[in-house]
């Protein structure tokens, strides 16, 4: 064999030993990917089932959470119901994820208006499940809800509660919804509250019927364009006023007039001696009622009639503002229009401006279409004056009947000293006719349109203050309290005239 047969054949060895390599070096790589491959796939495999496994723990996890959660709710639910102060049924619908938990009292026929309550509630609970998502659990608990307004009235109004489910902080939220009606329920007679119940008497609503007046006036851009519809609103009654109650105020429906106001409202401290205690929170009225007179102390009023006059009743002020008295003034309409400065003056100074009628007549001798604008006329031109309305009155002579009260619908001031300087025009004789009358409660009848009155004033303050008497006007002797049908002579002699 020679060299290059030799060497031919090596090469040829070689080469076929380097296929035989090839083969198994791909073996080898095939089976070391197949291996990693199942050594992969088995670990992805372990870890998929663990993931799967953790989150099946964690689902089973919350949805524990959430069943306790929600179990602990209903708990607090019913057991809230249990203590409520109304007993009541449940009943209990479930529809996708809103529970509703609707508690019917027990005891519906102590609720005068349960229909129109229940109704409201329906309705209530169907908006909520109308805007309910449904992403999240809710559960809608429906009741009527009694509260003790006072120890003799209970209110009765339609209350939701929605509680939510909030699933990123594993908690359910509160949300309380009270209905708009309410049912006020006079606990002596289980009926609903009615205006006899607030205020006792005619007599007290026309009180507070003064009050409407002026408020409406003070509403009003300029009440004189107005004064006539207001002054002119028939009488409201307790029978037929229609009025909404709140736990504050009142509010009244009114006929139609001028102001274009349908309803006024009032806040139970702006009435508050017109108003029957038992029936309105006691703190709605706190520090409103007048305190009442020191019994230990001596009072008088000192009154004056038939002015103002030009001449009389600016000195008579003066007098008056010297000597640091408040007195009532009751006024002739036809006298204020002339003197409207000399009225300002006196409601500035502190003295109460009252009617006396505008021309002076006997009223139960005249027609009730005379009365009234007898009245109305001088109502109008002392709010045109001072921006208030009278709220008391004097009848010329003292002559007064009950159709001539029910048109004035004002306290009827009368008097229980009578100075008798109207016949004397004597200031010794006025002196001694007031000083051998003159006694503890009484209202002095005086009149500003007489000089020797004017001038006989200054002692008799002097005299009156000398014997232990405090001299108030006659609003504060009667503790702002008089009211219409009523007449007064002093804070104990208070008649109804019949």
């Amino acid at each position: 064999m020679n060299k290059n047969s030799y060497s031919h054949s090596t090469r040829n060895g070689r080469r076929a030993r380097r296929k035989q390599h090839i083969p198994k070096k791909l073996a080898l790589l095939s089976l070391f990917a197949s291996t990693l491959l199942l050594v992969g796939g088995g670990v992805y495999i372990a870890h998929a089932l663990q993931s799967r496994s953790t989150a099946k723990e964690t689902v089973d996890d919350q949805d524990n959470d959430y069943n306790k959660k929600e179990a602990l709710l209903l708990e607090k639910i019913r057991q809230d119901q249990k203590e409520a102060a109304l007993a009541s049924t449940e009943q209990t619908e479930v529809t996708d994820k809103v529970q509703t938990l609707l508690y019917d009292p027990v005891q519906k026929g102590a609720i005068p208006r349960f229909s129109a309550l229940k109704n409201e509630l329906a309705t209530m609970i169907d908006t909520v499940k109308r805007k309910h998502s449904n992403q999240q659990p809710i559960k809608i608990v429906g009741q009527v809800k009694m509260s003790n307004v006072t120890d003799q009235l209970k209110n009765y109004q339609p209350l939701l509660t929605i509680y939510s489910w909030d699933e990123k902080n594993r908690s359910w939220s509160e949300k309380t919804e009270p209905g708009a009606t309410s049912d006020f329920v006079n606990q002596k007679n289980n009926q609903e509250l009615t205006l006899t119940d607030l205020f006792t008497s005619e007599a007290n609503l026309l009180a507070v019927q003064q009050v409407i007046k002026q408020k409406l006036l003070d509403d009003s851009p300029d009440g004189n364009t107005v004064i006539d519809s207001i002054l002119s609103m028939p009488n409201m009654s307790l029978k037929n006023t229609s009025f909404t109650y709140h736990p504050d105020k009142i509010s009244f429906n009114l006929p139609e007039n001028a102001t274009g106001s349908k309803e006024v409202s009032l806040a139970y401290r702006e009435i508050a001696e017109y108003v029957n205690p038992e029936f309105v929170d006691q703190a709605s009225i706190k520090d409103a009622l007048v305190m009442p007179l020191d019994p230990n102390k001596k009072y008088i009023s000192l009154t004056f009639d038939d002015g103002p006059n030009p001449k009389t009743t600016p000195k008579l002020l003066d007098i008056l503002k010297e000597k640091g008295v408040k007195a009532t003034f009751f006024m002739l309409g036809q006298n204020v229009v002339k003197n409207e400065a000399i009225v300002k003056r006196a409601d500035e100074e502190g003295h109460e401006v009252a009617s006396h009628s505008y021309s002076h007549p006997q009223l139960t001798a005249v027609d009730a279409e005379r009365i009234k604008t007898e009245v109305q006329n001088t109502d109008k031109v002392i709010y045109h004056a001072i921006g208030k309305l009278p709220t008391d009155f004097r009848p010329p002579y003292g002559a007064v009947d009950p159709d001539a009260a029910a048109i004035i619908s004002k306290p009827i001031i009368q008097w229980s000293v009578d100075s008798q300087d109207w016949q004397s025009h004597s200031i010794d004789k006025i002196i001694q006719r007031i000083h051998d009358t003159e006694y503890n409660d009484a209202i002095i009848l005086m009149h500003d349109i007489y000089p020797e009155t004017v001038d006989a004033v200054p002692i008799v303050i002097d005299r009156l203050r000398a014997e232990g008497y405090e001299i108030i006007p006659t609003k504060q002797l009667l503790g702002n309290k008089a009211k219409p049908m009523h007449m007064y002579y002093g804070s104990t002699d208070e008649r109804p005239i019949q």
